[in-house]
């Protein structure tokens, strides 16, 4: 059955979002839950299947980003499973009070929502400006007056837990929690560190959208002494290694790729999901842990956002084959980031025909090109040289040039 599919725009986690989604859903509907700077074709209007669920696009854990579909039942499994991992540690689902700094048109924003749905318990939207305003979000939270007598659990990226620990009232507002999971990109040492100095009670995870968040998670108590994974599998993931050192997972929540407005399972036919991601199995103490070594193509985590440096180059190339601009190639340069872990610089070799007087015009084109893009997409800077691109890699002799 053909069924129209309902668009969501959504700014970040705004309470308005929260009751179309839910309403939505309680009406039996599919919704595509995205934002403004998402272009969505029109292949994306219906699709032939009929109960509720949710599309959200894959940050790419393989390959190319896409669109993922989620049934409700995932959803279902995702929250009883990460539940049931609580309540072995001793919480009490009704009693969690639950803070989302995430935005909807993630899979990690949605399912803190969901999770307060499934486990019947308190829910606070954390508005995005209030992270970087650490005096009030800590103030907020102090007066809510559920805080003394419930379990308090976050989710975070690396980008906001690094911005979190800088501040006096950042580090007070996460000790507040009996848990702050963490996932998105690895975490650096230094943050490691921090975390444990402050006892951050800090739980590292893996999960991907089209597994509908976590599917590993490390206990706060571990994580305090030392345990540096990304933990043990939840209990309805089975996980493996490949020959080529990335993580293959099975479990009866991976969602489905949409195609031609059909759906396509994302898992081979014996049920496997593999990833983009290198990992590896650590045993320690008689219990196996999952390590995440980073990722198996040549994009890169930024903020808890991946990076995909081919299609970037692909959408510049097309745009200065349109306008004519005077640039013969383009290079994504990775660099490092104290809160993002990575930003990017673009290196952009002239064609040998360029004429000096519109290189500036041509660069300022190309600027306002890429603001209309998402925030992670956007290069921290602009390189541009006359002499042929060697490499991609070293970009330290070309820093005289930028513009």
């Amino acid at each position: 059955m053909i069924t129209k599919i309902k668009k969501l725009i959504v700014k970040n986690n705004e309470d308005s979002s929260r009751k179309l989604i839910l309403e939505s859903l309680n009406q039996k509907k599919i919704i595509l839950i995205t934002n403004k700077f998402e272009k969505i074709n029109n292949s994306l209007d219906e699709i032939n299947y009929e109960k509720s669920a949710i599309i959200i696009k894959s940050s790419g854990s393989k390959n190319r980003p896409k669109f993922c579909l989620h049934t409700i039942s995932n959803l279902n499994h995702s929250a009883i499973s990460s539940g049931n991992w609580l309540e072995e540690q001793g919480f009490i689902l009704k009693n969690c009070l639950i803070f989302n700094t995430l935005p909807f048109y993630h899979i990690s924003g949605v399912m803190p929502l969901w999770r307060s749905k499934i486990w019947d318990c308190s829910y606070e939207r954390v508005a995005p400006n209030l992270i970087k305003n650490t005096k009030d979000l800590y103030e907020n939270t102090i007066r809510n007056e559920l805080i003394n007598k419930k379990h308090l659990i976050t989710s975070l990226v690396p980008s906001q837990l690094n911005r979190l620990i800088e501040e006096k009232y950042g580090l007070e507002w996460l000790k507040l929690f009996d848990l702050v999971w963490v996932g998105g990109a690895a975490l650096s040492t230094e943050t490691i560190t921090k975390c444990i100095k402050e006892k951050i009670n800090l739980s590292p995870c893996y999960g991907a959208t089209e597994t509908a968040a976590m599917i590993t998670a490390l206990k706060p108590s571990e994580f305090l002494n030392g345990n540096s994974t990304s933990g043990e599998l939840l209990k309805d993931i089975k996980l493996n290694i490949n020959n080529y050192g990335l993580i293959k997972v099975k479990s009866n929540r991976i969602g489905f790729e949409i195609k031609d407005k059909e759906l396509k399972s994302f898992t081979d036919k014996s049920g496997w999901w593999e990833s983009g991601d290198l990992g590896k199995k650590i045993r320690i103490k008689n219990k196996i842990y999952i390590e995440i070594i980073g990722r198996g193509d040549n994009a890169f985590s930024s903020g808890g956002e991946i990076i995909f440096p081919d299609i970037i180059i692909e959408r510049l190339k097309k745009f200065t084959v349109t306008n004519k601009l005077p640039f013969e190639k383009f290079i994504i340069s990775k660099l490092e980031d104290k809160y993002w872990e990575n930003k990017f610089e673009i290196i952009i070799q002239l064609k040998n025909n360029a004429e000096k007087n519109k290189i500036q015009s041509s660069l300022d084109l190309l600027k306002e090109y890429t603001e209309i893009w998402s925030k992670h997409e956007r290069p921290l800077r602009w390189v541009v040289i006359s002499e042929k691109i060697q490499t991609e890699n070293c970009t330290e002799n070309w820093k005289n040039h930028q513009i």
